[in-house]
């Protein structure tokens, strides 16, 4: 199974309007802010908090906006290459 952790930012229509693939070496800092399975996948969806946005921001081409709430971390199915 290929897995992938991920940003996901939605829209005032609760619809997803992008999504970030993050690398590997989030896995260990992000570990101490949402629960992670042995594998290194986010277990359910966690809002971006100030910590979680210090982390990924670097991979996320936009600003995140904690106000907005429309701003998530988690795991998705990845298609293989």
């Amino acid at each position: 199974m290929n897995v992938v952790n991920v940003v996901s930012k939605f829209g005032g229509d609760a619809c997803l309007e992008r999504r970030w693939v993050l690398p590997p070496e989030v896995i260990e800092p992000l570990a101490s802010h949402v629960e992670m399975t042995g594998e290194g996948w986010i277990v359910d969806e966690w809002p971006v908090t100030r910590g979680i946005a210090a982390i990924v921001q670097p991979w996320v081409d936009q600003v995140i906006d904690l106000a907005s709430g429309a701003w998530f971390v988690g795991s998705e199915h990845a298609d293989r290459p």
